[in-house]
């Protein structure tokens, strides 16, 4: 049996740069309540082990107490909340991925300047919710590749993506979009690193016969992985840890590909991998 592991499975910067900025708030404030509005990253094991270290994770701005500490989630979120949180006097740690930040400043100027933002993306995900947040009035629309634009009326528009949305899919949009409207202004804002995971998950989906995905099940970027690997591969599996292995899974596999989603920690992947050597 050969194991195959993707290069760049696991954390990107900016999921790394958010946990190494929950850790050193909490050592910063230990004995005091420091907040995370929102999951920090989409790793469930993570989150957990974060808890254990006294972080408090609430959905709900009203959950936290006035002159606390809250940590803004690598997803970003809206201008709303963060006045919200300034209004309460708390002290705002923002460890929004910068590759966030930069759509969220596209969608400020673009619908300013009277365009009309079309987002491809997850309507209810944390980042999403946050982008929208920064179009000036009504100027922003969420669709995805099948969306009928038909009926839209607008002279220009501006397109962009959630950074961990499909690079094929976010093609497929942009040419959907040609010659409907006098102006089209395009902005790839798809992050860096999904880009390069993404490439080697097809790569690697087209070598083996078996895939193992490894990630959150609530992760915006571990799915899209799942997703590409199942064009290219008959066999995909979607774990979040090792101990959805077993050997009736693996038997039959002569070559196994790994990848992992940018919210995973290496530790679990190579859980993994030596569950299945043992």
């Amino acid at each position: 049996m050969e194991i195959k592991v993707a290069k760049n499975a696991g954390y990107c910067f900016g999921v790394k740069r958010a946990i190494e900025m929950v850790e050193e708030t909490l050592k910063k404030y230990e004995g005091n309540r420091v907040y995370s509005l929102g999951e920090i990253i989409h790793n469930p094991q993570v989150v957990e082990r974060l808890k254990r270290r006294g972080l408090i994770v609430v959905r709900d701005i009203e959950d936290v107490e006035e002159n606390s500490t809250v940590i803004i989630s690598a997803h970003g979120r809206s201008e709303e909340d963060i006045a919200r949180l300034k209004k309460k006097g708390c002290k705002i740690v923002n460890a929004t991925c910068p590759y966030v930040r930069l759509p969220q400043s596209i969608i400020k100027k673009m619908s300013s300047e009277g365009y009309l933002v079309i987002l491809l993306g997850d309507r209810e995900h944390p980042e999403v919710k946050g982008l929208v947040s920064f179009a000036k009035g009504e100027n922003i629309r969420v669709v995805n590749t099948n969306e009928d634009f038909s009926g839209l009326e607008a002279d220009k528009v501006a397109v962009l993506a959630q950074t961990t949305q499909n690079r094929e899919d976010f093609n497929k949009l942009v040419n959907s979009l040609l010659g409907r409207f006098t102006e089209i202004r395009i902005f790839d804002t798809i992050c860096d690193a999904t880009k390069i995971r993404q490439e080697e998950a097809i790569k690697l989906a087209q070598e083996v016969d078996l895939m193992i995905v490894i990630g959150g099940r609530n992760s915006a970027n571990t799915k899209r992985l799942y997703e590409l690997s199942t064009r290219y591969c008959k066999r995909v599996l979607h774990i979040e840890t090792e101990k959805e292995i077993d050997r009736s899974i693996i038997a039959d596999a002569e070559r196994i590909g790994i990848t992992a989603g940018a919210s995973t920690p290496n530790d679990i992947i190579k859980a993994v991998v030596e569950r299945i050597r043992g």
